[in-house]
């Protein structure tokens, strides 16, 4: 006989919510008072959003993509309203943005952001901020949405340190041969090639499985290193190509040997801190579905490149969600379909 499924309970509720307080023991009305109070103060108003979105004009509908737009007044929050003179709808800032179907204060984005940017996993961010267990993993999606294309335009140069680092698939998609799994840099390792270059700016993409080819090599690095740049790697053979194809200088290092260096005595101290601090972040959302390697990389470039304060990157989120708009609705991230009502 199938399990009756247990009901899901809101973040907000306690074993003594149907129970009248003053029959509650003093460390049962401790506890409560703790969490609903820790609840509210998470899910509190702020009276900032509405001057935060007024603030960001909108030039086109979003949608139909019609320049012909103008204000016509103000909702009842204080929102400013826009309408289209071709499709003759009414909008405001937050239509078609992340933040359109909002139910949380943009507050509760920007304390969520700064987690994101601090290694904390989606269970911690769920647990420690109260929030529903779909929350986290949505907004997320959201973020993957609006980061979507950041690194296309970072182009390295002087001196560029590279090197590869691997990430296993998951189980259900590892290879194996005669029963047995194939080991080493093999189909069950995901590639990921890293660069960065003395400013401080540096690049993550994922390069296929297993060991990179030549090919490989050139799709992941060569959009990203200006031509006659000095490149720093180790003896891989993909990276020859690379060389040759952008007329760049290098320097080559035998990874054995240099391993056994101190970081102060390592040519590729830099890009080797990338690849170990990548696998800390990747590892502490360890269950996340590989086919969104992309959306997690993007965050991480976003937490090794400038600006340094997790604050200045928290704006720079900010203006890009406002400024290029994409949304993602709850129902198509989790494939909801609408009920009749709605």
């Amino acid at each position: 006989m199938a399990k009756k499924k247990r009901p899901r309970l809101a973040p907000s509720s306690t074993p003594w919510d149907e129970m009248d307080i003053a029959s509650l023991s003093p460390s049962q009305a401790l506890v409560h008072a703790t969490h609903k109070s820790t609840y509210a103060f998470r899910h509190e108003s702020f009276e900032g959003d509405i001057e935060f979105f007024n603030k960001f004009a909108r030039g086109s509908c979003p949608w139909c993509g019609s320049k012909r737009v103008y204000k016509r007044g103000f909702e009842r929050t204080g929102m400013q309203r826009y309408y289209c003179r071709d499709c003759e709808k009414r909008f405001s800032p937050a239509t078609g943005t992340i933040f359109e179907d909002r139910k949380l204060p943009l507050s509760a984005w920007v304390d969520f952001l700064i987690q994101l940017f601090s290694f904390e996993s989606i269970n911690v961010m769920t647990r420690e901020d109260r929030r529903s267990d779909t929350t986290i993993p949505h907004w997320i999606g959201k973020v993957f949405v609006v980061l979507d294309g950041i690194q296309d335009g970072m182009v390295l140069s002087g001196r560029v340190q590279i090197d590869e680092t691997f990430y296993p698939v998951p189980g259900k998609e590892t290879v194996s041969v005669n029963g047995k799994l194939l080991r080493g840099l093999s189909r069950n390792k995901i590639c990921i090639a890293i660069g960065c270059d003395e400013s401080g700016y540096s690049f993550f993409r994922r390069a296929g499985l297993g060991k990179p080819s030549a090919k490989r090599a050139m799709e992941a690095y060569a959009p990203h290193i200006e031509r006659g740049s000095l490149l720093i790697h180790d003896m891989e053979k993909a990276h020859h190509k690379l060389v040759e194809e952008l007329g760049l200088k290098e320097e080559v290092f035998n990874s054995k040997l240099i391993s056994k260096l101190d970081d102060t005595d390592n040519p590729l101290c830099d890009v080797n801190r990338l690849c170990c601090l990548l696998k800390s972040f990747l590892n502490s959302h360890s269950g996340f579905d590989r086919d969104e390697l992309n959306g997690w990389l993007d965050i991480f470039s976003v937490m090794m490149n400038p600006p340094e304060n997790k604050m200045e990157k928290v704006v720079l989120v900010l203006n890009r969600a406002m400024g290029n708009p994409k949304t993602l609705r709850f129902r198509d991230f989790y494939n909801v379909k609408p009920s009749s009502e709605s």
